[in-house]
């Protein structure tokens, strides 16, 4: 009889730990991590939402340093979020293909996200041909 007691009086203290642990709100313990670094955008206009994970204060510079293209929704942070999203609004591209890349720095911590956007252009061009092929030289 005793140990019946003791038995459910021990499977009722686990329980109540195991519940009493499920209420601690999950805390993400990452000190910088992208959940991919590559992102292929549409030729066409449109946004790009773009996570990354971070518990430290972040900021954004961009390769090229100017870029007329696409906007970022926010390049700064204090990593109270943990879970960061960046919106990136860009335009059609009636040119050549083009990148942007993201540097993404924390504390001392790098990661580097780049987005590639395919051009309108491209459809004529199949690679066969260089550029210096396509400029029309004057005849002697």
């Amino acid at each position: 009889m005793v140990s019946k007691v003791m038995h459910k009086g021990l499977l009722l203290i686990a329980t109540l730990l195991i519940f009493s642990a499920c209420e601690k709100p999950f805390k993400l313990n990452l000190s910088l991590a992208v959940d991919s670094h590559e992102y292929n955008l549409s030729t066409k206009a449109g946004e790009a939402r773009i996570f990354f994970y971070t518990n430290r204060m972040w900021s954004i510079a961009t390769e090229p340093a100017e870029c007329s293209w696409a906007v970022i929704s926010k390049t700064s942070g204090t990593g109270e979020e943990d879970v960061e999203e960046l919106v990136i609004t860009y335009e059609q591209n009636e040119e050549m293909d083009r990148q942007l890349t993201l540097i993404i720095t924390a504390g001392d911590l790098q990661e580097s996200i780049t987005l590639f956007q395919t051009g309108v252009a491209r459809d004529w061009w199949d690679g066969s041909t260089s550029i210096d092929d396509l400029i029309v030289k004057p005849q002697n």
